[in-house]
């Protein structure tokens, strides 16, 4: 039961805080879930946590409307998206410049590709801890965001707002 009524309260809140007719984007952002292999290494794949956390975020996620979806091009990141992208029949678009080696005009780059190619859509876009925050702050939330390198359940929901910075709901799932 509980399953279930998380994600309409999730998606209740979203709903009440997005009004449709300013014709915004949300953009869903999340941290990769839990891997097998230690930090220090890009080829770390979803451990079993981790890939429950992905298919929990799919059933969460999946009547959001979310309509792209982007990853860094890590494993890691990739296989956490597949779940939802696989049962909205979307093609994930991994980019190398979502990396946690990413340079400051990666971030910019991807930023400026939202607002020209995605400005009515909802998206999710799954990084890593220095790249959301990263993605936060380019976006316009001026507070600073950390995600510490043992936190996996942040959902970050980013409303941009037409007179001001963007909403930030930060949600654990």
């Amino acid at each position: 039961m509980k399953t279930k009524i998380v994600p309409a309260i999730v998606l209740g809140v979203i709903l009440f805080c997005f009004d449709s007719s300013q014709a915004q984007q949300v953009i869903f952002l999340v941290r990769h879930g839990e891997t097998v292999a230690p930090k220090g290494t890009d080829l770390r794949p979803l451990s079993e946590a981790g890939q429950r956390r992905a298919v929990f975020l799919a059933k969460l996620l999946k009547d959001s409307g979310i309509n792209a979806i982007y990853t860094s091009d890590l494993e890691r990141a990739v296989k956490t998206a597949e779940p939802l992208a696989e049962s909205l029949r979307i093609e994930p678009k991994p980019l190398s410049q979502l990396n946690v080696s990413f340079k400051p005009n990666d971030i910019e780059d991807f930023v400026n590709r939202l607002r020209s190619e995605h400005r009515q859509d909802v998206v999710l876009v799954v990084g890593h801890s220095n790249s959301v925050p990263a993605l936060l702050k380019g976006l316009g939330y001026p507070a600073e965001v950390k995600i510490p390198e043992t936190e996996f359940d942040n959902l970050f929901v980013l409303i941009p707002g037409n007179d001001g910075p963007p909403k930030l709901l930060r949600l654990r799932y």
